[in-house]
């Protein structure tokens, strides 16, 4: 029992990583464009 939990909080902290390297991944072109964009004006 203790084997599985223990494997439960690692995903866990698995997913919240893919999540967050998928947000920054997903944020990074945003600002990259708006970065871009800010001399036109």
């Amino acid at each position: 029992m203790l084997q599985f939990q223990t494997l439960e909080v690692v995903s866990d902290r698995k997913m919240n990583l893919v999540g967050a390297l998928e947000r920054s991944f997903f944020e990074f072109p945003n600002s990259f464009q708006k970065c871009r964009e800010k001399p036109k004006n």
